[in-house]
């Protein structure tokens, strides 16, 4: 049954903000990786300006959840906002009139990234008080199907737009779109955020309750334990994954970059499904649990299946992971209390990161000795164990978390 409640003024400036900067940011993040690789020819700068722009969300997320905790969270977004456009508007000028310049395109990756890393955060924390109560599975869905849809829409667009007109106009349109939703969102009427514990609290002190917090709550670290775990292997799997298209003849890049295509194409659909049907909060726990198996499986046998059953598990993926996505990120968010939520949300954060870093080395390690289908099926047993460690192990507490009432927050 589907609800008028939802799109109120706050969620809908909230979609229609998210929206306007995914728009931009897709184009970007393409626009940026093809200039770099363009005008140095080395693939050994263009992935280090990968892991310049990727490093800020390494640890700046749990270093300033606590500030994210007690500031307003929408003067935060809309700062952010603000502040990014009028970057990406200072450095058009700056590559329109020197040209292009490696270090400077490095510090300007950085800066965005530690940007980028406070307003993931921020975000995460504010979205769920613009949910309205009962709507946080439909609301949940809508931001899943943003990323994917404008993904498949913008990139090809840009990558024209790059070939015809070069990056410049993608910096203005980029600019221009983050001025556009910092004034969207300004108009939110939000509620001041819960603040806990003393304003004078020190840094260390705010963080100490975060962690006593998930010392306390079983439940939730387990969820988030399991996350770290799967997010690592999975991301060792698709590392494996591209290996083995570049290195089978009858496969290639273009094959590979077919099947991301098919989970993202998984994922919008998922979305879209989980936006029109409710899922009855007593069965939440045991469908995830199911979907949680059913995809390490489809990871592990992937790469011993052929081509199209490629395909085919990919976008059962996509289809299922999303779902799964959008009933933990609505249930954990909805039951973490609105004061502990951004220091909460920042060490997961940085568990996160630190599991996708070791994961990437010691996928890549492995993948010099063994097979890499062998590797990928590794890496998803691995996972096997860490689902039944964490949520199954655990059921009772994160049986709690998943089936709480929508009508609870």
């Amino acid at each position: 049954m589907i609800h008028s409640s939802l799109w109120t003024k706050n969620f809908t400036i909230i979609t229609l903000g998210t929206l306007v900067s995914a728009i931009g940011g897709v184009a970007m993040n393409l626009a940026l990786s093809l200039v770099v690789f363009d005008q140095t020819g080395s693939t050994w700068l263009s992935g280090l300006f990968g892991a310049i722009g990727m490093l800020p969300g390494v640890l700046l997320p749990a270093l300033i959840s606590p500030l994210v905790d007690r500031l307003s969270r929408k003067r935060l977004i809309v700062g952010l906002d603000l502040a990014n456009g009028v970057l990406y508007l200072c450095f058009l000028l700056w590559i329109r009139y020197q040209g292009f310049q490696y270090g400077a395109y490095l510090l300007f990756t950085f800066l965005t990234g530690c940007i980028g890393a406070v307003y993931s955060l921020t975000f995460q924390c504010f979205y769920p008080q613009l949910i309205p109560a009962g709507q946080s599975q439909r609301g949940y869905a809508v931001s899943a199907m943003i990323y994917p849809l404008t993904t498949t829409l913008v990139t090809p667009l840009a990558a024209v737009v790059y070939d015809l007109w070069g990056i410049q106009p993608i910096f203005l349109l980029e600019g221009l779109l983050l001025l556009l939703a910092a004034a969207m969102e300004s108009r939110i009427d939000a509620p001041p955020p819960v603040r806990s514990g003393e304003p004078s609290e020190s840094w260390l002190a705010s963080i100490k309750e975060g962690v006593a917090y998930l010392r306390r709550e079983k439940g939730v670290r387990s969820i988030y334990g399991y996350m770290a775990v799967t997010n690592a292997a999975g991301n060792g799997v698709l590392l494996m994954a591209m290996a083995y298209f570049q290195s089978v003849p009858a496969l290639g890049a273009g094959l590979y970059a077919l099947l991301v295509s098919a989970e993202t194409i998984g994922r919008t659909v998922g979305a879209a499904v989980h936006y029109l049907f409710r899922i009855p909060e007593e069965r939440r726990y045991w469908l995830t649990v199911r979907v949680y198996l059913i995809y390490e499986l489809c990871d592990g046998a992937m790469l011993f299946l052929c081509w199209p059953l490629m395909v085919a598990v990919r976008f059962l993926c996509g289809f299922l992971g999303v779902n799964t996505a959008t009933l933990r990120e609505a249930a954990v968010q909805r039951y973490l209390p609105d004061g502990v939520r951004g220091r909460v949300n920042g060490l997961f954060q940085l568990v996160v990161s630190l599991g996708l870093l070791l994961s990437q080395m010691l996928a890549g390690a492995l993948g010099e000795w063994l097979p890499y289908p062998v590797v990928a099926a590794l890496l998803a047993g691995f996972s096997l164990v860490a689902l039944w460690y964490f949520i199954l192990r655990r059921w009772t507490e994160v049986r709690g978390i998943y089936n709480l009432p929508d009508e609870d927050h």
